[in-house]
């Protein structure tokens, strides 16, 4: 359903699809999680194409999925969200990472313009990056 309505230029709330199948939104997030998480993929619905509340987590994958040399045509696919908008995902991303070390996190958020949480899990990800690099290094 959230697929067919995103294809249709429209975009449904988790609320909505409970109301349309009979069940409770708690069930449809859970249900959609699920999901998500068997198929490696986001849904299209209003928080994730909105970047509304907790379901920022498409820019986490996005950037997983970027970190993994994935070209950005298969992550808009993964994602359900254009290539403009990984791009701009991406762009952001690195400059957290051009701007980490040189500056705090809430300097950061206010000189991008991105809210400090954003800019925290930018960081997670990096921090992340670099254990997995410095990992394979001591395995050499």
């Amino acid at each position: 359903m959230l697929k067919e309505a995103y294809a249709q230029k429209g975009v449904l709330t988790q609320a909505d699809v409970a109301e349309l199948i009979g069940v409770s939104a708690e069930t449809i997030g859970k249900d959609i999680k699920a999901y998500q998480t068997e198929q490696g993929i986001i849904l299209p619905y209003r928080g994730t194409i909105h970047d509304i509340g907790p379901s920022l987590t498409h820019k986490k994958v996005i950037i997983e999925k970027f970190l993994q040399g994935i070209p950005t045509s298969d992550i808009s696919r993964i994602t359900q969200h254009t290539e403009e908008a990984c791009d701009r995902y991406i762009k952001a991303f690195k400059k957290v990472k051009m701007l980490l070390g040189k500056m705090k996190p809430h300097e950061i958020a206010r000189i991008t313009g991105m809210s400090e949480r954003l800019v925290n899990k930018y960081i997670a990800l990096i921090d992340a990056q670099r254990s997995i690099k410095e990992g394979s290094r001591d395995s050499c």
